[in-house]
């Protein structure tokens, strides 16, 4: 045992062993929190002789559930080792392969993506002929958005239409109604209903319940502080009456109320635990103690928290460093020569370095500097490898043979040769006369689809074959190649990659995927005899996740994104009024609060260098006027960062010769200097005489004589702008 302990401090060795009352674990940033969850699991098995399997550990991405089984087994030197260690959505739909006939499911259910429910909202929003104008922004969304938020609060549909009145949200329960009716229909559940549908089979079997309660003797949850109401019934379903239950979360980084977590669950862990213990990890692994004073100093104006002061016995590197430019532009500009500096003058890898935002936009400027100075970069966020075109076609075909649904069948339909909308129309037709599924239909031994046309004896043929390889369970991959193959779907693509697409390394990636996952199955942990049907649950359980490129480059993405990530270096930029926060003149203090755990995790990112940036002067549309500094940088504490302002690399030249001045060599950092000050009388060629209303460091606001130009804010050195 001792070389579990070797390497945790005291709070943590107090976390792993205490064993015999509820715990709250409340670590900070960095403070070594896997490594105490993964500790506690080993010490439950070696020193408390628990059954690895009688141990479920919950948290909320799959890949911190693979870590976590990889500690262990090393931690242990055993590679059968296996505690129950998952995310809350796969082990609900663990629960539900068993358990789904109590609600009149059959075990064979599809799980479906966002993607898949997306297409089926559109498809009845089409049917009720509802937003046939278009003029509705993003209704599929907000309908489904909405949808989401009734299955959570355990609202059903007549319900929602009974208590809509806005006739936007009456539209919203209608396609509800039909959402759900095709769900049960084609014997389909969304990621809501996992959970939802689970905690209702607990609530009204007993039987049931104790049965799930008896199969484990400890519970352990990760990342407490994300968790909703639903996830916390479940939690209280399974550990009543026991003191079997461990959580670990911070406060300070709940960021995830529009997905439902709530911060009062792991405040008030006590109200629902009264014997529970507290245990604060409060010593960081990650940052230097600069990095780290400057966040603790900021999360302090959260009223609502949990009072703790992280702490490093790092106390090397230099001061976080705030910047204050005039363009969006600039920023990126200095934020790409800082990059080349650090890797050709420190030694760091591109790999090494965040960007990070609090809005997708935020990143457009970043991309085309990054481009330019031939920076590598990861836009992450963007396509991923799952929800690319030829991957969900590939899955169509795996899911047409298996799970039978007419979503499936139709995508297959629609790239298949000589097969146009007009004539799915037609087999849908059929399908209803015939009251058959779109998949029955194709294999009818009538073969009455021939009636609408000969060119789908191939995709039947291929179907019929491939559903004969799926019930005898035949070699997942080889299933995959038989289908794209067969269904013409192989040529199709090639056919592409003669177009320098390059699509085809897609499926091939898609093929390893599949003999790695076959490779690794293990029936009992799937509860799923079947191989592709136990693939088909884990792809639609980690189609939620952001798919990760390992390679030395720049990582583009959103604060929400990098978190649970860390790097040496971390570019928090856009640090904006009405850009972070987002709309802070409608916040209430708590979503105000949020905003701010936001850029405490944004900040504690950073192991090593940390910058902070912001515009001020330039009109953006985004605020409706001059972008100003964030309230947060006020609330940033002077005394503990090094601030610059005015900052641009000089350009010389024309555009074709900047990039050699600024990354072939050191380029000069200057303050922009001009003559024109408020109140001055000033002519621009264009636009005429004006009068200076309002200078902002590079940026001047002219209110033009010309009412046709009205107030304007033009830089102060443009060489067509002369004072009177």
């Amino acid at each position: 045992m001792n070389k579990l302990f070797e390497n945790l401090n005291e709070q943590q060795l107090i976390a792993v062993k205490t064993t015999d009352t509820p715990l709250r674990i409340i670590a900070g940033a960095g403070s070594g929190k896997t490594r105490v969850i993964t500790a506690k699991i080993a010490y439950l098995i070696n020193e408390k002789n628990i059954f690895p399997r009688k141990i479920l550990a919950m948290t909320f991405t799959n890949k911190a559930a693979n870590e976590m089984k990889e500690r262990i087994k090393k931690m242990l030197d055993n590679e059968n080792v296996n505690p129950f260690i998952s995310t809350f959505h796969a082990f609900c739909a663990r629960v539900l392969r068993e358990e789904c006939e109590a609600i009149g499911l059959h075990n064979k259910f599809s799980i479906l993506d966002s993607n898949d429910q997306r297409a089926i909202i559109r498809k009845i929003i089409k049917n009720m002929k509802l937003n046939e104008d278009g003029t509705l922004n993003r209704f599929d969304k907000k309908a489904l958005s909405k949808i989401s938020f009734w299955k959570n609060e355990l609202t059903e549909p007549d319900e929602a239409l009974d208590i809509c009145k806005d006739i936007e949200e009456k539209a919203f329960a209608k396609i509800y109604k039909k959402y759900q009716q095709h769900l049960f229909e084609q014997n389909l559940v969304d990621f809501d209903d996992l959970q939802i549908l689970v905690y209702k089979i607990f609530r009204d079997n007993k039987d049931i319940l104790q049965k799930w309660r008896n199969r484990f003797d400890y519970v352990m949850v990760d990342e407490f502080q994300d968790t909703n109401e639903i996830q916390f019934d479940l939690i209280k379903l399974l550990t009543a009456g026991k003191n079997n239950l461990t959580v670990v979360g911070d406060p300070d980084q709940t960021i995830y109320s529009w997905r439902g977590a709530k911060i009062q669950i792991i405040m008030q862990f006590h109200q629902v635990y009264p014997n529970a213990v507290t245990v604060v990890l409060n010593e960081n692994y990650r940052s230097t103690q600069q990095i780290l004073n400057l966040a603790n100093d900021l999360i302090e104006h959260n009223k609502h928290r949990e009072p703790k002061s992280i702490f490093t016995n790092n106390d090397h590197g230099p001061k976080p460093k705030l910047k204050e430019f005039s363009t969006r532009y600039g920023e990126a500009r200095f934020v790409a020569h800082e990059i080349k500096k650090l890797v050709e003058e420190q030694g760091y890898q591109y790999g090494d370095m965040f960007i990070l935002y609090r809005m997708n936009a935020w990143s457009q400027e970043f991309e085309k500097t990054l481009d330019n100075a031939k920076i590598p970069y990861n836009l992450i966020g963007s396509i991923k490898f799952r929800e690319r075109k030829v991957i969900k076609d590939s899955i169509a075909l795996l899911k047409s043979i298996s799970i039978c649904d007419d979503l499936s069948v139709e995508r297959v339909l629609k790239f298949t040769p000589k097969v146009g909308d007009v004539t799915i129309e037609k087999i849908y037709n059929l399908a209803s006369e015939k009251q058959l599924s779109l998949f029955e239909l194709m294999i009818d031994e009538e073969n009455s689809v021939r009636t609408i046309t000969k060119y789908l004896d191939p995709i039947r043929n291929t179907f019929i074959k491939a559903r004969v390889m799926f019930e005898n369970n035949e070699s997942l991959v080889e299933l995959m190649k038989f289908l794209v193959k067969e269904s013409e779907y192989e040529a199709i693509v090639k056919r592409l990659d003669d177009k320098d697409r390059d699509e085809w390394k897609n499926v091939e990636a898609l093929y390893d995927q599949l003999k790695n996952f076959e490779k690794g199955f293990n029936s009992e942990l799937y509860g799923e005899e079947n191989v592709t049907l136990a693939f088909l649950q884990e792809e639609s359980l980690a189609s939620e996740e952001a798919d990760e490129e390992k390679s030395n480059r720049v990582s583009l993405l959103t604060i929400h994104s990098a978190k649970g990530l860390e790097n040496k270096v971390v570019f928090v930029v856009g640090l904006n009024r009405d850009v972070f926060p987002s709309k802070n003149s409608m916040l209430t203090i708590a979503e105000f609060e949020e905003e701010r755990r936001a850029l405490y995790v944004a900040l504690t990112r950073a192991k090593e260098i940390l910058y902070i940036s912001y515009i001020k002067g330039e009109y953006s549309h985004l605020s409706g006027g001059a972008l100003i500094e964030s309230k947060f940088v006020k609330e940033l504490n002077p005394d503990l960062y090094t601030y610059e302002s005015n900052i641009f690399v000089k350009q010389e030249g024309k555009s074709g010769s900047y990039l050699k001045k600024v990354f072939g060599e050191k380029p000069e950092i200057e303050v922009i200097k001009t003559d024109i000050n408020e109140n001055d009388l000033v002519n621009h060629v264009m636009f005429g005489d004006g009068i200076v209303i309002k200078k902002m460091d590079r940026q001047l606001q002219i209110q033009f004589t010309d009412s046709r130009y009205g107030s304007m804010i033009l830089a102060s050195d443009n060489p067509v702008l002369t004072k009177k």
